[in-house]
Protein backbone atom coordinates (compact mmCIF):
# COMPACT_ATOMS: atom_id res chain seq x y z
CA UNK A 1 0.00 0.00 0.00
CA UNK A 2 2.66 2.59 -0.81
CA UNK A 3 0.21 4.85 -2.58
CA UNK A 4 -0.94 6.26 0.46
CA UNK A 5 2.34 7.73 1.53
CA UNK A 6 2.50 10.14 -1.73
CA UNK A 7 -1.50 10.90 -1.18
CA UNK A 8 -0.11 11.32 2.68
CA UNK A 9 2.28 13.86 2.18
CA UNK A 10 -0.11 15.75 -0.20
CA UNK A 11 -2.99 15.48 1.85
CA UNK A 12 0.18 17.50 4.72
CA UNK A 13 1.63 19.84 2.19
CA UNK A 14 -1.76 21.23 1.31
CA UNK A 15 -3.56 21.44 5.32
CA UNK A 16 0.12 23.43 6.15
CA UNK A 17 -0.21 26.18 3.33
CA UNK A 18 -3.97 26.57 4.46
CA UNK A 19 -3.51 26.27 8.27
CA UNK A 20 -0.74 29.58 7.43
CA UNK A 21 -2.24 31.13 4.70
CA UNK A 22 -4.29 34.29 6.11
CA UNK A 23 -5.46 37.39 4.86
CA UNK A 24 -3.75 40.53 6.14
CA UNK A 25 -5.65 41.97 9.48
CA UNK A 26 -5.34 44.93 11.30
CA UNK A 27 -3.05 45.00 14.42
CA UNK A 28 -0.91 41.98 13.12
CA UNK A 29 2.19 42.12 10.71
CA UNK A 30 1.71 41.21 7.02
CA UNK A 31 1.01 37.52 6.90
CA UNK A 32 3.94 35.44 5.58
CA UNK A 33 5.04 35.61 2.18
CA UNK A 34 7.62 34.75 -0.34
CA UNK A 35 7.37 35.09 -4.03
CA UNK A 36 10.47 33.71 -5.99
CA UNK A 37 9.11 33.34 -9.15
CA UNK A 38 10.14 36.36 -10.47
CA UNK A 39 10.27 38.39 -7.96
CA UNK A 40 11.15 41.98 -6.80
CA UNK A 41 12.02 44.12 -10.08
CA UNK A 42 15.47 45.68 -9.63
CA UNK A 43 16.72 48.28 -11.93
CA UNK A 44 20.80 48.87 -11.80
CA UNK A 45 22.54 51.06 -14.70
CA UNK A 46 19.02 51.01 -16.27
CA UNK A 47 19.43 47.01 -16.69
CA UNK A 48 16.61 44.71 -14.95
CA UNK A 49 16.53 41.71 -12.48
CA UNK A 50 14.49 40.24 -10.44
CA UNK A 51 15.14 38.79 -6.53
CA UNK A 52 12.67 36.59 -4.33
CA UNK A 53 10.56 39.16 -2.47
CA UNK A 54 9.41 38.36 1.39
CA UNK A 55 6.48 40.05 3.18
CA UNK A 56 8.30 40.46 6.46
CA UNK A 57 10.76 43.26 4.34
CA UNK A 58 10.27 46.00 6.13
CA UNK A 59 11.22 49.92 4.66
CA UNK A 60 11.13 51.65 8.48
CA UNK A 61 8.48 54.03 7.03
CA UNK A 62 4.87 54.35 6.48
CA UNK A 63 4.23 51.17 3.82
CA UNK A 64 1.35 50.63 1.41
CA UNK A 65 1.46 47.65 0.00
CA UNK A 66 -0.90 46.65 -2.97
CA UNK A 67 -1.85 43.38 -4.68
CA UNK A 68 -3.64 43.43 -7.76
CA UNK A 69 -3.71 40.96 -11.27
CA UNK A 70 -1.92 41.91 -14.35
CA UNK A 71 -4.93 43.06 -16.33
CA UNK A 72 -5.47 47.00 -16.69
CA UNK A 73 -8.75 47.26 -15.22
CA UNK A 74 -6.83 45.36 -12.21
CA UNK A 75 -4.24 48.24 -12.47
CA UNK A 76 -6.54 51.13 -11.46
CA UNK A 77 -8.48 49.40 -8.16
CA UNK A 78 -6.11 51.43 -5.87
CA UNK A 79 -5.06 53.89 -8.59
CA UNK A 80 -7.28 57.09 -6.94
CA UNK A 81 -5.37 56.21 -3.95
CA UNK A 82 -2.01 56.06 -4.64
CA UNK A 83 -2.73 59.30 -7.03
CA UNK A 84 -4.20 61.39 -4.33
CA UNK A 85 -0.74 59.54 -1.41
CA UNK A 86 1.38 61.38 -4.26
CA UNK A 87 -0.46 64.76 -4.26
CA UNK A 88 -0.50 64.64 -0.91
CA UNK A 89 2.96 63.62 0.52
CA UNK A 90 6.34 64.56 -0.44
CA UNK A 91 8.29 61.49 -2.33
CA UNK A 92 10.23 59.47 0.65
CA UNK A 93 7.85 59.73 3.53
CA UNK A 94 6.11 56.60 2.74
CA UNK A 95 6.94 53.32 0.78
CA UNK A 96 4.62 51.82 -2.01
CA UNK A 97 4.93 48.12 -2.51
CA UNK A 98 3.32 46.76 -5.60
CA UNK A 99 2.31 43.20 -6.37
CA UNK A 100 1.57 42.23 -9.92
CA UNK A 101 -0.61 39.01 -9.94
CA UNK A 102 0.96 37.35 -13.23
CA UNK A 103 -0.72 34.05 -13.21
CA UNK A 104 -3.50 36.76 -13.70
CA UNK A 105 -2.25 38.08 -17.08
CA UNK A 106 -4.40 37.38 -20.61
CA UNK A 107 -3.24 35.10 -22.48
CA UNK A 108 -0.19 37.08 -24.94
CA UNK A 109 -0.07 40.04 -23.02
CA UNK A 110 2.65 39.12 -20.36
CA UNK A 111 5.56 40.67 -22.24
CA UNK A 112 3.35 44.21 -22.11
CA UNK A 113 2.99 43.89 -18.14
CA UNK A 114 6.47 43.51 -17.45
CA UNK A 115 7.47 46.31 -20.31
CA UNK A 116 5.33 48.52 -17.91
CA UNK A 117 6.23 47.65 -14.77
CA UNK A 118 9.87 48.01 -16.53
CA UNK A 119 8.66 51.66 -17.21
CA UNK A 120 7.10 52.35 -14.09
CA UNK A 121 10.54 51.63 -12.07
CA UNK A 122 11.82 54.01 -14.41
CA UNK A 123 9.41 56.34 -13.00
CA UNK A 124 9.42 55.78 -9.66
CA UNK A 125 12.84 53.98 -8.65
CA UNK A 126 12.57 53.41 -4.93
CA UNK A 127 9.13 52.46 -5.12
CA UNK A 128 9.22 47.94 -4.61
CA UNK A 129 8.05 46.42 -7.65
CA UNK A 130 7.03 42.82 -7.32
CA UNK A 131 5.71 40.34 -10.19
CA UNK A 132 4.21 37.14 -8.90
CA UNK A 133 4.64 34.73 -11.38
CA UNK A 134 2.56 31.77 -9.91
CA UNK A 135 -0.56 34.13 -8.20
CA UNK A 136 0.48 32.50 -4.74
CA UNK A 137 -0.40 35.77 -2.70
CA UNK A 138 -4.02 35.25 -3.83
CA UNK A 139 -3.90 31.53 -2.07
CA UNK A 140 -1.72 32.70 0.81
CA UNK A 141 -3.25 35.92 1.20
CA UNK A 142 -6.83 34.79 0.75
CA UNK A 143 -7.60 37.79 -1.72
CA UNK A 144 -10.36 35.45 -2.76
CA UNK A 145 -12.43 36.03 -6.10
CA UNK A 146 -11.41 39.56 -6.92
CA UNK A 147 -7.72 38.96 -6.00
CA UNK A 148 -6.49 42.08 -4.86
CA UNK A 149 -5.74 43.82 -1.38
CA UNK A 150 -4.10 46.95 -0.12
CA UNK A 151 -2.52 47.28 3.16
CA UNK A 152 -1.20 50.11 4.87
CA UNK A 153 1.51 49.29 7.54
CA UNK A 154 3.06 51.27 10.61
CA UNK A 155 7.06 51.82 10.20
CA UNK A 156 7.56 48.87 12.67
CA UNK A 157 5.11 46.70 9.79
CA UNK A 158 1.86 46.93 11.43
CA UNK A 159 -1.07 46.43 9.57
CA UNK A 160 -3.61 49.25 10.20
CA UNK A 161 -5.77 49.05 7.22
CA UNK A 162 -7.03 46.35 4.78
CA UNK A 163 -9.58 45.96 1.75
CA UNK A 164 -9.48 44.10 -1.13
CA UNK A 165 -12.12 46.06 -2.86
CA UNK A 166 -11.96 49.51 -4.58
CA UNK A 167 -12.09 52.16 -2.35
CA UNK A 168 -15.03 54.98 -2.24
CA UNK A 169 -14.38 58.55 -1.62
CA UNK A 170 -14.97 58.40 1.78
CA UNK A 171 -12.20 55.39 2.41
CA UNK A 172 -9.67 57.51 0.53
CA UNK A 173 -9.95 60.21 2.35
CA UNK A 174 -10.21 58.40 5.84
CA UNK A 175 -7.03 56.02 4.76
CA UNK A 176 -5.23 59.68 3.72
CA UNK A 177 -5.87 60.97 7.00
CA UNK A 178 -4.65 57.63 8.30
CA UNK A 179 -1.23 57.63 6.49
CA UNK A 180 -0.58 60.97 7.74
CA UNK A 181 -1.07 60.32 11.00
CA UNK A 182 1.02 57.41 10.92
CA UNK A 183 3.56 59.56 9.54
CA UNK A 184 3.27 62.16 11.81
CA UNK A 185 3.85 59.02 14.53
CA UNK A 186 7.06 58.36 12.74
CA UNK A 187 8.52 61.76 12.75
CA UNK A 188 8.25 61.70 16.40
CA UNK A 189 9.01 57.90 17.11
CA UNK A 190 11.09 56.55 14.28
Amino acid sequence: MSWHKPLLGTLLLTWTALAFSQPPAPASPLPPLVIEDRGELLLENDSFSYAPWSADANPGKVHIVQYFGATRSDSKLFEAFTDRLQETFEQGQYHITTIINLDAALWGTTGLVVSELQDNKRKFPNATMVLDGEGSGVKQWQLGKNGAGLAILDAKGTVHYFTGEGMTEEEINSSVALVKEQIDACLKFC
